[in-house]
């Protein structure tokens, strides 16, 4: 049963199962004395202690000896919004086999880490380790979220993709790549914790459900970040070919209508230059001959064109979009 007291302002602690583990809920800057005691004992560095609260980067670090002083510390990026950098939010953390203390860590801030839950699970578990692990569980549910959210507008942008393309439908794949790079970013350090539990609490006994639940949930997270980030570079790949496609077809045309009008230009040029003898400017059909002379030439000439094949289906395909 989960036993509640409150030390002081800042900090909280509760008990669980006859007391054979700890939660200290703390403000790492505030009670920065109080954190000092907590972990005494258990060779965390002075500049760690004095710094943690301030720490705005993933971080983890570990302390294992003979003694069974066996400890993880670090600070958890848990949130952040990828359209804004400034709104990452990150708590702060020690972990021994008895003994869970967690600092700047607003539990109303965000829905999907109610309180009250966490408490009732906790209320069953008999480490500390699992008691970090309902956490950790917790915020992998709040990724899967997001991933799934992610994955309705996947769908959408799939069909968009089919009807058209531009730097609209660019954007959003764009759009969509950095989420999941950042969904990505966000369960690794999750998945670092969850590796280094294994490696500092060998004993199987430490490691219970809610560890091996975790487990699962990362497994499934990084599944689908891998799976949604293939099909969204498929779709990015797609969009490049067609753009591709239709750059080609812009130079084609573009190639052509120049090839086409160069007989216009050359003799236009011959016939423009400004000599006084020149017999063909004194011709009485002078003009209508140099006309059917030009479009003649620019005949011939795209008929070569065709005959080679150069045009492809420049001039006959259907519109595609």
């Amino acid at each position: 049963m989960e036993i509640w007291t409150r030390r002081s302002e800042y900090v909280k602690t509760h008990s669980f199962c006859h007391e054979q583990w700890k939660w200290h809920e703390l403000d790492f800057i505030t009670e920065n004395d109080e954190l000092r005691k907590l972990t005494a004992g258990y060779n965390v560095p002075d500049l760690w202690l004095a710094l943690a609260g301030y720490d705005e980067h993933n971080k983890l670090q570990m302390n294992r000896n003979a003694q069974q002083e066996d400890a993880i510390w670090g600070s958890l990026v848990y949130k952040l919004d990828p359209a804004d950098r400034e709104t990452q939010q990150i708590f702060h953390f020690f972990l021994s086999r008895d003994m869970l203390i967690t600092g700047n860590r607003d539990f109303s801030s965000w829905a999907d880490m109610a309180k009250e839950p966490m408490l009732r699970k906790m209320e069953t578990t008999d480490t500390a380790i699992e008691g970090l692990m309902i956490i950790a569980g917790t915020l992998i549910t709040g990724f899967l979220k997001q991933i799934n959210a992610l994955a309705m507008d996947i769908q959408d942008l799939r069909w968009d993709l089919k009807k058209s393309n531009g730097q609209d439908v660019l954007d959003r794949l764009t759009a969509l790549r950095h989420q999941l790079l950042v969904i990505r970013n966000l369960t690794i350090p999750v998945k670092e914790i969850h590796m280094a539990i294994t490696e500092i609490f060998e004993e199987q006994n430490q490691r219970k459900q809610f560890y091996e639940q975790a487990g699962v949930q990362l497994d499934r997270c990084h599944f689908l970040i891998q799976e949604y980030t293939k099909e969204v570079s498929a779709m990015v790949s797609s969009e490049e070919i067609m753009a591709s496609v239709t750059g080609n077809e812009v130079v084609k045309t573009l190639t052509v209508i120049t090839l086409l009008f160069t007989p216009i230009t050359a003799w236009g040029a011959w016939w423009g230059m400004n000599f006084i003898h020149m017999p063909e400017l004194n011709e009485k059909y002078g003009y209508l001959f140099s006309g059917l002379f030009i479009f003649s030439n620019i005949a011939l000439l795209y008929i070569y064109i065709q005959r080679k094949g150069w045009l492809g289906d420049l001039l006959n395909g259907k519109k595609q979009r």
